[in-house]
């Protein structure tokens, strides 16, 4: 750079970057913001007396990860099992929630995601559905993306961020 000239930085908005995967027949996508890492499908440890969701624990690098099943957090029928399923972990940096791992069938990609392109979820009528953890959807070819607020699915429902639930 020559004297008085300015660097211009551009910052990536992370809100707009998504990781898709496949659960069962549908495609969802969270903030890449929220992922630490995709694994391998590897051995899951189960726990006596865990919430119906919580499938159990994995090793990461010598810690503990629970792993959930989103599937039924969400009530989405679940199908055969995927031989190319991964193990999303998922961290939030406030801290409110400790590393835990949701269950994808298929890791498809990540993708930038403009908030002009994101269409609001449709209404079914006053009091009949809450669609809160829901971003809205977005369209990619002939395919509809359902963007997902984990942070809001996992503050809605026990499970993880019940205090006797900690690892």
């Amino acid at each position: 750079m020559f004297e008085g000239e300015t660097e211009t930085v551009v910052e990536e908005d992370a809100s707009s970057t998504y990781l898709t995967f496949d659960l069962s027949e549908q495609i969802l996508g969270v903030e890449v913001r929220h992922v630490r890492e995709i694994l391998d499908m590897q051995r899951i440890t189960r726990l006596p007396n865990a919430p119906h969701d919580v499938l159990g624990v994995v090793d990461v690098r010598g810690a503990s990860v629970p792993v959930v099943d989103l599937k039924a957090r969400l009530g989405i029928p679940a199908i055969d099992d995927s031989p190319d399923a991964r193990i999303v972990v998922i961290d939030f940096a406030d801290a409110s929630h400790s590393p835990f791992g949701i269950l994808a069938d298929r890791v498809r990609n990540v993708d930038q995601i403009p908030g002009d392109e994101i269409e609001p979820c449709p209404g079914i009528g006053a009091g009949h559905w809450d669609s809160s953890s829901l971003k809205g959807l977005s369209r990619r070819g002939s395919d509809l993306v359902v963007l997902i607020r984990l942070d809001r699915i996992f503050a809605a429902a026990p499970g993880l961020t019940d205090p006797a639930f900690r690892f």
